[in-house]
């Protein structure tokens, strides 16, 4: 672990420092999205799983995975980089959602599927969206969660709510919210490469892999999200994983998420927005190195 990063202990929370050999790594790891694509193809479930898509590192392994869930926007190809990183070490399942507009059955379709695929215990990792719906997994079947983690998320969506209106959006053609996020993609800056390679592979994906009614059913699942429980399990099992330059979710959502498990692990990024796997990916999967390590 110390080849990778500095861990500096504060009351609650890991602040994250990457060494420069991590660094270097982050930044040699040039391993395309088509090329991981490629060499890991999306398995596509049918029948009564219709819809939801995987791509697994291992297939065949018998180690307990870790299963990665992206938020509304893009699929899990989005973490590409994160699993180039960990796939040495872990199998990883990235998932991708079929068009549902509802958080709550999404949690109860991912526990399906991944019981259709053999996977009873795993690692549960969330982010946005998915870290909303990681929380609804872990509080419906806890012996299944082995550890999980919580990024850029919520377990309450009433700040985006009061932003956007979900009857609105349900007026919205899709096609024309799918127009309007791809303005936006095209006119992010690319002053970096971590920002240019967030604009282009939010551009691969959004459209393509994930279809217009998908993008939509994501957001509306977003805003139906309505105040779950804490997730009760021993502390050191949970972490907290956000961003100080999130302009998605807001500070007071952030500080809420890391009060409610204040005695668990938080990781404090300084930047990576609302997607540090694509703008911060050497401290994002330092954090998951670190909290997901394989026991």
């Amino acid at each position: 672990m110390g080849a990778f990063m500095r861990l500096d202990w504060q009351p609650a929370a890991w602040v994250i420092e990457s060494a420069p050999l991590f660094r270097q790594m982050s930044t040699a790891m040039h391993s395309n999205l088509a090329d991981f694509q490629r060499r890991f193809p999306l398995i596509r479930w049918t029948g009564p799983h219709e819809g939801w898509m995987f791509r697994d590192t291992d297939q065949d392994a018998a180690r307990v995975p870790l299963v990665l869930l992206p938020g509304a926007g893009g699929t899990g190809d989005t973490f590409y980089r994160t699993i180039e990183a960990l796939r040495d070490t872990r199998r990883v399942v990235s998932v991708s959602y079929p068009g549902l507009d509802d958080a709550a059955s999404m949690a109860s379709g991912l526990l399906g599927v991944l019981s259709a695929a053999g996977i009873e215990r795993f690692d549960l990792f969330g982010s946005s969206l998915g870290g909303y719906v990681a929380q609804l997994c872990a509080l419906r079947d806890p012996l299944r969660v082995r550890r999980c983690m919580f990024a850029n998320t919520f377990y309450d969506a009433d700040w985006l709510q009061q932003k956007i209106s979900r009857e609105k959006l349900m007026e919205t053609p899709a096609e024309q919210h799918l127009a309007n996020t791809l303005g936006q993609l095209r006119s992010a800056g690319e002053e970096t490469a971590e920002k240019a390679d967030f604009k282009h592979t939010m551009l691969a994906l959004v459209g393509t892999h994930q279809t217009a009614e998908m993008a939509k059913s994501a957001l509306l699942a977003v805003l139906g999200a309505g105040p779950v429980p804490k997730v009760e399990m021993p502390e050191d099992l949970i972490a907290v994983l956000d961003a100080r330059d999130d302009m998605v979710v807001d500070e007071a959502t952030r500080v809420a998420m890391r009060e409610r498990y204040r005695g668990s692990r938080h990781f404090r990024l300084a930047a990576g927005g609302h997607y540090p796997t694509l703008l911060n990916p050497a401290e994002f999967t330092a954090a998951l190195m670190t909290h997901f390590r394989d026991d």
